[in-house]
């Protein structure tokens, strides 16, 4: 039975390194997001004392800018506040979309190993019906054999 379950065990290691990979890749694209955003407001601060005079306002700002909200409480107005607003934008709605695929991802990898394994399951199942079936034919066929070998006996004698 040891022989059996160590496809199973290389199975399961398989499908566990894919979903770590999977999340491993959502929480770096996660935190590259956050990265991003405060990356973006440093440099909007820097450059931008005007209309961000505090980091707390450009931290704010690139927040709602990078994860799209966009309140309009605190915008740029000049030419490369845009630029950077507008870069924000972009990389935002890009990480949006990397982490939701890697989350589909994930639980799509997790139900296709459920139903492989429920697939396995039924396969084994089979089997051993096969097998049950396969064992009583052969008793039977022995029986059989056995009276036949008795009625045999009876008419030679």
């Amino acid at each position: 039975m040891a022989d059996n379950s160590r496809p199973h065990e290389a199975l399961i290691d398989r499908r566990i390194r894919k979903i770590v990979n999977a999340r491993s890749v959502t929480v770096g694209l996660a935190l590259t997001f956050v990265i991003l955003a405060l990356l973006g407001a440093i440099v909007i601060w820097l450059v931008d004392r005007h209309d961000f005079p505090t980091l707390g306002l450009a931290v704010w700002w690139s927040l709602q800018t990078v994860t799209t909200v966009g309140y309009g409480d605190v915008v740029p107005t000049t030419k490369i506040g845009r630029v950077i607003g507008g870069a924000e934008l972009v990389f935002g709605v890009s990480f949006i979309a990397f982490l939701t695929a890697g989350v589909t991802s994930s639980v799509i990898e997790r139900a296709r190993g459920g139903a492989d394994a429920a697939r396995s399951a039924l396969r084994e199942q089979e089997a051993q019906a096969i097998l049950d079936a396969l064992a009583e034919t052969t008793s039977a066929i022995t029986a059989l054999d056995a009276r036949l070998g008795t009625i045999e006996s009876k008419l030679q004698s």
